[in-house]
């Protein structure tokens, strides 16, 4: 859940944390948060250039010619 913080720009979202259930809050720019609760490290979900970058094939080719080996090195998700 993502809102919006009124009178500025910032974006809060909202993570559930995987250690005790509390709500996380997330505010834009901010890749971690503690939990208020149980003190657990809360991380945002981030997309890696793996996924969304043109030249990530001859980057990771590696990655990519295990993954037709069918290795388990391919791209985690």
């Amino acid at each position: 859940m993502a809102a919006k913080c009124p009178g500025s720009d910032i974006e809060i979202t909202i993570k559930t944390c995987p250690k005790c259930g509390g709500e996380v809050e997330l505010f834009s720019g901010e890749s971690r948060a503690k939990c208020p609760e149980c003190g657990h490290v809360v991380w945002r979900e981030v997309a890696s250039c793996i996924e969304w970058c043109p030249g990530a094939r001859q980057c990771f080719r590696h990655v990519f010619e295990a993954e037709k080996k069918g290795g388990d090195e391919g791209p985690q998700k």
